[in-house]
């Protein structure tokens, strides 16, 4: 059995993995104070018991060199550069290796997922942010940087609305649940949070129109990827992505690409448990590059 951890914005998981089955789940929410710290005792109190040997951690940011930064506060306040797998294992004891959790996903699906052996594939989360994973003629892309993959922060609306990366317009400004839910706010006059917009888009073509932008903007990114590295295969995945009616949207989007920059899309199929899965697999495969 292999440990791994997924952490996130939101909530931390630990898990013991075998195969691609998660045997054992702990849960537990992420301190968002902004201390390092903090992150780093949640982890070790998680796996408390089960760092056994190495541990694999799948978490949002930036992972360069054993160095967590985030790409965008919001999501995960952190200082930059927080030495996450040096801390682990001074705690732990034990050897920890880590990857952004959206690569990790796409690993999962990749190898034992939605994904499973297509050559070269995208996969994207459509969350509270907007993440995502290349799989290259059936190689994990990390890159020498470690930011191979935050498709969030690709421009879909040119001057569009600033986004925490610090660029404007990202796609993750215009399609992540957070931009959705802060379209909707303003646009009703009322807080509305994106599962409350997608029961209204059921008939309020405003709500609709919302969840149309989001769609258009990831479509526009597929046909944008197919255009740059020919894929073969995208997988959608994440609250946003796979809500009940956003896919088939995606879809209808790219219909209006030049056949050319299609692809062909499917649902995630390994839900939540993507990223502790590819993580596991992970610490055994020769992989990243």
């Amino acid at each position: 059995m292999t440990t791994v951890v997924d952490l996130g914005g939101t909530k931390i998981a630990a898990a013991r993995v075998a195969g691609a089955k998660v045997l054992e789940r702990r849960q537990a929410p992420t301190p968002r104070d902004g201390r390092f710290e903090s992150l780093v005792e949640a982890v070790a109190a998680l796996v408390a018991g089960w760092a056994d040997g190495p541990v694999g951690v799948a978490t949002t940011g930036l992972v360069r060199d054993g160095r967590l930064s985030a790409t965008n506060p919001g999501t995960l306040p952190v200082p930059p550069d927080s030495p996450l797998v040096a801390a682990l294992q001074d705690r732990l004891g034990v050897t920890v290796r880590a990857v952004n959790d959206a690569q990790a996903a796409a690993w999962g699906e990749f190898r034992d997922g939605a994904a499973q052996g297509v050559g070269s594939t995208v996969f994207l989360t459509v969350s509270t942010g907007v993440g995502g994973g290349l799989v290259l003629d059936g190689r994990l892309r990390v890159g020498p940087g470690g930011l191979a993959g935050h498709l969030g922060h690709v421009v879909a609306v040119p001057d569009g609305p600033l986004c925490g990366c610090g660029r404007r317009g990202c796609v993750e400004a215009v399609a992540s649940g957070r931009a959705l839910a802060a379209a909707a706010t303003e646009a009703f006059g009322e807080e509305v949070d994106t599962p409350s917009l997608f029961r209204r888009a059921e008939t309020d073509p405003t709500a609709s129109a919302l969840i149309d932008r989001a769609a258009a903007a990831i479509a526009r990114l597929l046909a944008d990827l197919k255009a740059a590295l020919d894929l073969d295969l995208a997988v959608i995945g994440g609250g946003v992505g796979l809500a009940d009616g956003f896919l088939s949207r995606v879809e209808l989007a790219l219909a209006a690409e030049p056949r050319q920059f299609r692809l062909p899309l499917r649902p995630a199929a390994l839900g939540h448990d993507a990223g502790l899965i590819g993580m596991a697999d992970l610490m055994v495969a020769d992989q990243p590059r």
